[in-house]
């Protein structure tokens, strides 16, 4: 990689390289299947719009984080509650400032209420909203340390390494059963800090 990294979150560091990581260790509410051309579901199974600015969504009840964790509507509240607080500072807030509350309506049902229409928000659910532990998040001060202490997601791979000095190590989750079909053919995928070109091609 070409620009080392020690945190895995796509609210704190957006970048090209660990985005990479990102959309492999965490996973979305739902998911867009650009063959298709139609939303399909992933963490939520199912979502109804009850009116202009609420969403309300069935979430599964079959899906384990990476550390044993069960997924549960609490998460995604936590993750959501995260990245609207203006105390979080992230980057690209203002693409989630307009959901007002997660209200939980059962251990895997939620609605999103926002606080104004939003038409593109079934293309966040699907492209940035990624779903941290939020059982994790709640034991932490800092929660902009997630995704350096705890880079802890539901997607095909898990973190087993995180450096800035030595990279990223990450490692095929045998647990993972959101999207059917999709799987890590590559047991190991190792991300190595290695900024110049010369040095690249030499490795290649």
């Amino acid at each position: 990689i070409n620009n080392p990294f020690a945190v895995l979150s796509p609210y704190d560091l957006p970048v090209d390289e660990a985005g990479i990581f990102s959309r492999e260790v965490y996973d979305y509410l739902i998911m867009y299947d650009e063959h298709q051309q139609k939303f399909v579901p992933a963490l939520a199974k199912s979502w109804t719009r009850i009116d202009d600015k609420t969403m309300e969504m069935e979430l599964r009840d079959d899906i384990t984080f990476h550390n044993g964790d069960k997924f549960e509507a609490g998460d995604v509240k936590a993750t959501v509650d995260y990245i609207t607080d203006p105390k979080s500072k992230i980057t690209y807030g203002s693409r989630f400032s307009y959901m007002k509350q997660i209200e939980i309506l059962g251990p895997h049902k939620l609605r999103i209420h926002g606080s104004e229409p939003m038409a593109t928000d079934l293309m966040i659910y699907a492209y940035r909203l990624q779903i941290f532990n939020g059982k994790l998040m709640d034991k932490m001060a800092d929660k902009q340390d997630y995704g350096r202490v705890h880079p802890v997601g539901t997607g095909v791979y898990k973190v087993s390494s995180l450096d800035t000095n030595k990279g990223i190590l990450v490692e095929r989750f045998d647990g993972y059963n959101t999207l059917p079909g999709k799987k890590a053919n590559i047991r190991r995928v190792a991300g190595i800090p290695m900024p110049d070109k010369q040095t690249q091609a030499a490795q290649m």
